[in-house]
């Protein structure tokens, strides 16, 4: 391949770089093989907009050099004619030696510049530290002194009272010390990153680096020889180093030998290798025993938002604005169906919560999958509505989950490839019932659509299409916990 010129280094292309050299060679020589851009790449850089827009307002007055419709020059000039006018800069640009970055906010304090990132993120991470740095590099060499370089990240224990209040919406962190004792490294760093680039593909193994700090935006063609099912990485919990399997030639689950795996991975080995599915009659039973009538089985769907719109929310709080409900009133008996949905654009909460305890019974065993979910749920609405907080404890305590018998692998079928997600254990048996038909199809996409529900209120037929399939995948959550109770049921005997 004949390369042009090298293509100078961003920050973003230097944490690239960082994460997995050839992660950085590859989107710079061969971009076509990037992974398509999805939905919810799309949805977490509109979050990072939105939650550094507010981010300014904790300095306000700055003035913004904009990106789009300036080349690189245009605002390394812009820069330079507002560091003489203002005390705030906002996406300040900056070049060093052929490294180029914007800074979210650059504000004049005593002695010098006082540098800020802004995160979305609820915490600091590692990461953050290699972002400040290499910004705090390419300023300093461009003659800009920096007196303090600063991390802004969400606090989640802020929670929205009437107006919001940006100053309690997000934490400051000083990260002075650590990025000025990573300075020769970032030197370093850059230097080998140049060579890299000026040579061919670097052979780079698989490994933890390709989702760690961020999942690579190349993982599909590095990944490409993994089988899509029944590979090693299928294998669950703790123990095998899947990696070093793989790395040794051992690609797929049922050709990892038995001595390299102990516990519930031996299990799932050797129940990949047999085609197995194990029963335990009387772990089922127990499970059986442990229930009673009414019937009710229980699913929630949830959003979340950094920026929390409505009062009593938190940044990432999980807020319900959907359930279905399947009744049956005795064994063997018809089962009834309730479902709601909350119009969109408004807080869900309060409606959510009466139309759950104005169809749920006070004595129903309520059946859910993964249940410290739902009832980490209703105890936050137990919190938001005291009133109401003994009647929903009520619904808390008489919760059973229905994962339980699963994940001790009471029942286990080889084809959930070592999974417990009710989208794993489905299919495994139960054949005639399936999310593969479905618009809508996991929780992340039902969290997505509920988001363009709220950004689509002014077009009627898309919010009724969006709604029906929002019906139509929780309504399945529920059927499934029916259908898979069945089972339970008949394995049991």
């Amino acid at each position: 391949m004949k390369k042009s010129a090298i293509p100078g280094l961003s920050k973003s292309r230097y944490l690239n770089g960082l994460q997995c050299p050839k992660y950085l060679w590859l989107a710079t020589w061969r971009k076509e093989l990037r992974n398509e851009f999805d939905e919810t790449t799309e949805e977490i850089l509109a979050q990072g907009h939105q939650v550094g827009d507010i981010a300014q307002e904790l300095f306000p007055g700055g003035v913004e050099i904009p990106y789009d419709g300036l080349s690189i020059d245009e605002q390394l000039q812009q820069t330079q004619n507002v560091l003489k006018q203002s005390k705030v800069i906002y996406e300040a640009s900056f070049e060093y030696n052929g490294v180029f970055v914007k800074a979210d906010i650059l504000r004049k304090g005593r002695g010098g510049w006082e540098l800020y990132e802004v995160k979305s993120s609820s915490k600091l991470k590692d990461t953050y530290y290699d972002d400040l740095a290499v910004q705090y590099h390419v300023i300093t060499n461009a003659g800009i002194k920096i007196t303090k370089a600063h991390l802004i990240h969400i606090n989640t224990s802020y929670q929205r009272k009437g107006k919001l209040d940006p100053h309690q919406l997000f934490t400051i962190v000083d990260l002075t010390e650590g990025v000025l004792e990573m300075q020769p490294a970032v030197k370093k760093q850059i230097a080998t990153l140049k060579k890299m680039l000026a040579g061919a593909e670097p052979i780079v193994q698989i490994g933890p680096h390709c989702e760690d700090p961020y999942e690579c935006a190349f993982s599909e063609h590095c990944w490409q020889d993994v089988p899509d099912e029944g590979s090693v990485f299928d294998l669950a919990g703790n123990g095998a180093d899947c990696f070093k399997l793989y790395h040794e030639g051992i690609t797929k689950l049922k050709d990892i030998p038995l001595d390299r795996v102990k516990g519930k991975q031996r299990q799932q080995v050797e129940a990949a290798k047999k085609k197995q599915t194990i029963v335990n009659k009387e772990g089922l039973q127990e499970f059986m025993d442990s229930l009673w009538y009414p019937l009710c089985y229980l699913d929630f769907e949830t959003f979340m938002e950094a920026v929390p719109s409505y009062d009593g929310q938190r940044p990432y709080q999980q807020m319900p604005f959907q359930f279905s409900l399947h009744i049956q009133k005795k064994p063997g008996g018809k089962v009834y169906h309730h479902e709601y949905l909350a119009p969109p654009a408004i807080d869900p909460r309060k409606e959510f919560l009466d139309e759950l305890l104005k169809v749920l019974p006070d004595d129903g065993c309520i059946m859910v999958y993964y249940k410290p979910f739902e009832q980490s749920r209703l105890k936050e609405l137990a919190e938001l509505y005291p009133r109401k907080k003994k009647q929903i404890q009520q619904l808390i305590d008489n919760m059973v989950d229905l994962l339980d018998p699963f994940k001790a692998r009471h029942l286990y079928s080889w084809k959930q490839q070592g999974s417990h997600s009710i989208k794993a254990v489905l299919p495994a048996f139960v054949k005639d019932l399936s999310y593969d038909e479905l618009e809508i199809s996991n929780g992340s996409a039902a969290m997505q659509a509920y988001h363009s529900m709220c950004a689509s209120v002014e077009s009627p037929r898309k919010l009724a299409t969006l709604r029906k399939q929002l019906l139509a995948y929780c309504k399945q959550d529920t059927l499934a916990m029916v259908r898979l109770l069945e089972v339970i049921s008949e394995r049991a005997r």
